[in-house]
């Protein structure tokens, strides 16, 4: 049984018209579209970026105020002294890091003890009664909470961490702040890490 060719009958010099006025209505609503949504997107992925490198480097600092302490007994009191000590290097590279956010070298606020305990503000007793508890039962610590009145953007001498000189909503929740100003990663969030990290090798699979 032979089939019929199916031919299409063609376009109308009208139809025609119609058609690619059509296309050209799609494309123009299309345009309209990532006009509008592309560059916000963007934006949002490029200030979630600044974010990370932002958490990242505020680590890298909390490393290199721990290995001064460990050398020297005491806090450092400048980010200087960490930029320019040698034998050992405390900071990769020449340490002199902009802040992400900002994308200035001098927008770091340095934290002093006792500015960031963990869990919350509590008086010096309360934290070290918390303390040995923890480590008595070989449990982590909550993260260290700011407590920004006690850490000023001029404040001068012994630091344990680094915060961003930034404030307003962040994307990312850090140590469970939302808040730029609220951002603090101690040496004390630095050995909680740690450890949580060697609980989590020391689990049975």
């Amino acid at each position: 049984m032979s089939r019929t060719p199916n031919f299409r009958a063609p376009l109308r010099p009208d139809q025609e018209g119609f058609t690619l006025a059509s296309l050209l209505v799609i494309f123009t609503i299309i345009a309209i579209i990532v006009a509008y949504t592309v560059p916000t997107q963007w934006s949002l992925v490029m200030r979630r970026e600044r974010e990370r490198q932002t958490i990242f480097l505020m680590k890298q600092y909390a490393r290199g105020i721990e290995n001064w302490q460990l050398k020297h007994q005491v806090p450092p009191t400048s980010l200087e002294q960490l930029q320019e000590a040698r034998q050992p290097r405390m900071l990769r590279g020449t340490g002199k890091w902009a802040m992400p956010l900002t994308g200035k070298e001098d927008d770091w606020i340095m934290v002093p003890q006792g500015a960031a305990p963990p869990g919350g503000v509590m008086n010096p007793q309360q934290q070290q009664q918390q303390q040995q508890q923890q480590q008595q039962a070989g449990t982590p610590r909550p993260p260290s909470k700011l407590n920004p009145e006690a850490s000023p953007k001029d404040y001068v001498g012994p630091f344990v961490a680094v915060r961003p000189n930034a404030t307003g909503k962040s994307l990312i929740t850090f140590n469970g702040a939302e808040d730029y100003g609220q951002w603090v990663y101690t040496i004390d969030d630095l050995k909680n890490e740690r450890l949580m990290q060697q609980m989590a090798l020391s689990q049975p699979k």
